[in-house]
């Protein structure tokens, strides 16, 4: 049960130039098939995990939910018969799959203990869908999300249940590299089936994209700018972030952020600071004043760390940190009916008034009162650069949203780029993609964010300490290239498998399979045709993007063909791939795969020339289609011995029927003239006779003289 690594294909990646152990496909060659036999086996409201876990689809555990995943119960089918439950992600939403790997090697009692994770057969929805297993162990959560975010809780029941613990989780999360995302008291269970709390435990984070389920209020001013989809990894301090407001909500006696939306949120901490924002009316006294100052200061770089927390926790008293105030004008420029005096809250609200903001831009306004009024410089030098950026980058009708998203980043570099609607932190924007495939929405905005270079030029003043931006822009470099090709294997489909490399493949052709390997992409088309329900095609641009990202050897040499309009180059390419694959992998035969594709290949067979051979592809055929050995098929396809000996006895063929039908030609062009046919033809064969009775003559005269001197 622990060694999950057995369990997740997410561990199962091939070597580049090596394929997988026999032991290692073996443990997840029953991946499709051992959901369908629990099918089976099993009630429609059991789905069996790996055969160890069995999830109880119809016991709903709300308490445990984690956003619009849904955690069900569950139990261990070993003899213990431990209490589990799983949380069911939503197929649309890409989870935490690597970082689950990390998340497993933190040993912590305060933190919910993953069991295993993975792809399940689920049998409400009959497809697959990816689930994280944990311990039930978690209790009740310290705040239910519906109720108000002030629970007035004594200073040393914080500190005891929720602080200290806390503080040791986000040192082993500092330790390891790993950024939670979901920290909050809803998140957060007393552990203790009597009620009482000694020492909290935190939930699951795994199961949507990074901070998707996270409110505003605990999401840092910037980070909360974002659409939650697109939020990225976050770091460290983000979680700190996180804690100081949940210390903050279990302390205060109001909620002054109550009935806010997301953006009034926002607003709300730009104007008064994160603290004064949280904090509302309530005055916290003592220790615990410093401690929330540290934490939730805006600036990450003046934020407490750890280990200042740590050493504020041993007794050590710290220099009280000041809270940011934003920089405003004493003159406001006006959109609409709206006044602004910094620019973070302009920037915000730019995109609501395009024909005011750009009126504003055009006729210099703006930069007079970045310039003369808030007398910032190095805004003003952004804000130059932008303009220049917007008349390079677009013309036309998308010229104006395009210089709309550049000013936004001059005035407020920190916030997420806004363009068309979308408030995009970078680092996510391959979950966003992802997201919007599999529900059928054009990524038509996206790709413009990456043609335009709007997403270059966000990236360029990001902090480096806080994101890895030159991963990003080699990223954004290939994405670019991949955009501008129509090719199979490049197009907005690669840029989705570059930018989220653990996405599963989005093809529509496996929206019921959760595919995150190649061998796992072999299987689902082997249970597709067990079903009855084979794709007409099966390497379409989605399937070939994702192989060309997820394993390229299995599919690279393929990919002449399959760019060709040539449908036995495509159907050849196909069976070949395949094969690799069956190889590389060491997978078992396929014999419902083989029955859907033995009729495609009498293509191939008809391409022979030489009957005998056609008749003895057709009876390999026949072979394949009964063992589903498609290695050995596609060998037989690709002998070169063969394909050249048939090539060179059809030319020869050739040579000697084009002979045969030139004769035939000048024998139908004499036969025009039935009168004289045969006459020339007489008269030549006449004449040569009679030189060569010539020649006989005059030889047989001159061997008499010269053998009898008397004939004269």
């Amino acid at each position: 049960m622990s060694d999950e690594n057995a369990q997740d294909p997410s561990k199962k990646t091939p070597a580049a130039d090596a394929p997988k152990e026999k032991g290692d496909q073996d443990k997840k060659a029953g991946k499709v098939e051992a959901g369908k036999k629990a099918k089976k086996e099993k009630p429609a409201n059991i789905a069996t995990f790996a055969g160890k876990v069995d999830i109880l689809c119809d016991q709903r555990l709300p308490q445990y939910d984690s956003g619009p995943a849904s955690a069900y119960s569950a139990y261990s089918n070993d003899h213990n018969k431990a209490p589990l439950f799983a949380v069911v992600c939503e197929r649309d939403l890409v989870p935490r799959r690597a970082a689950a790997n990390v998340y497993t090697a933190i040993v912590n009692p305060s933190m919910a203990k993953l069991v295993a994770h993975g792809a399940v057969y689920w049998p409400p929805e009959d497809r697959e869908l990816y689930v994280f297993i944990y311990y039930d162990n978690l209790g009740k959560p310290l705040m239910e999300p519906s109720a108000s975010a002030a629970l007035g809780w004594k200073q040393d029941d914080v500190m005891n249940a929720v602080v200290k613990p806390m503080v040791n989780v986000l040192q082993d999360y500092r330790d390891k590299d790993f950024v939670h995302g979901s920290i909050r008291p809803s998140n957060m269970y007393d552990g203790n089936p009597s009620g009482k709390i000694k020492s909290m435990i935190l939930g699951d984070c795994l199961a949507c994209p990074p901070s998707y389920e996270q409110p505003a209020m605990y999401e840092t001013v910037h980070r909360a700018m974002a659409d939650p989809i697109t939020r990225g990894k976050g770091t460290n301090a983000d979680d700190l972030y996180a804690l100081g407001v949940s210390i903050a909500v279990l302390m205060r006696q109001n909620d002054p952020l109550k009935g806010l939306s997301p953006q009034q949120v926002v607003q709300k901490k730009l104007e008064l600071g994160s603290y004064a924002a949280v904090t509302g009316k309530d005055r916290f006294k003592g220790e615990i004043l410093e401690l929330l100052r540290g934490l939730l200061h805006d600036d990450a770089a003046q934020r407490w760390t750890i280990d200042e927390v740590v050493a504020w926790i041993d007794g050590r008293r710290l220099s009280p940190k000041q809270a940011i105030v934003t920089k405003k004008a004493p003159r406001p420029v006006s959109l609409g009916d709206k006044r602004f005096y910094n620019a973070p809250m302009l920037s915000m609200h730019l995109h609501d008034y395009p024909k005011e903001a750009k009126k504003i831009i055009e006729d210099k306004s703006l930069f007079n009162w970045i310039e003369r009024s808030l007398e910032d410089e190095e805004t003003a030098q952004r804000y130059e650069k932008a303009l220049v950026d917007a008349r390079q980058q677009s013309t036309g009708a998308g010229y104006e949203a395009c210089l709309l998203s550049n000013v936004c980043v001059a005035l407020d570099p920190s916030a997420p780029l806004r363009y068309r609607g979308m408030n995009i932190i970078c680092d996510g924007i391959g979950t966003l993609m992802s997201h919007m495939v599999y529900r059928g929405e054009s990524l038509t905005k996206v790709v413009e964010i990456f043609m335009t270079q709007l997403g270059m030029n966000w990236l360029s003043v990001q902090n480096t300490a806080t994101m890895d931006v030159t991963g990003l822009f080699s990223k954004f470099e290939r994405c670019k290239r991949y955009l501008k090709s129509s090719k199979f294997g490049e197009g907005p489909e690669r840029a989705l498998y570059v930018l989220s490399p653990e996405s599963p493949c989005q093809s529509e052709i496996l929206r019921d399979y959760f595919v995150t390997d190649a061998d796992q992409l072999l299987m689902a088309f082997e249970d597709m045709c067990r079903r009855g329900r084979p794709p007409k095609v099966f390497l379409d641009r989605h399937v070939v993007a994702f192989l060309q990202e997820k394993d390229p050897k299995s599919i690279e040499n393929y990919l002449f063909d399959l760019n060709t309009h040539e449908n036995h180059r495509q159907i050849g390419a196909t069976l070949k791939c395949f094969a690799n694959i069956q190889r590389r992998y060491k997978l078992q035969d396929m014999p419902f795969l083989a029955r859907v594709l033995s009729p495609m290949l009498h293509t191939l067979a008809k391409r022979y020339h030489d009957r005998r051979v056609q008749e003895k592809m057709r009876e390999a055929i026949a072979d394949f289609q009964m063992s589903g050995n498609l290695i050995k098929v596609a060998a037989l396809f690709e002998n070169a011995e063969v394909q050249k000996k048939d090539f060179h006895s059809f030319k020869k063929a050739m040579l000697e029927f084009r002979k045969i039908e030139k004769e035939r030609e000048t024998l139908e062009l004499r036969l025009q003239d039935k009168a004289k046919f045969g006459v020339e033809t007489g008269r030549y064969f006449s004449a040569v006779f009679s030189c060569m009775l010539a020649f006989a003559v005059i030889i047989g005269a001159a061997s008499l003289f010269l053998s009898d001197k008397s004939f004269f």
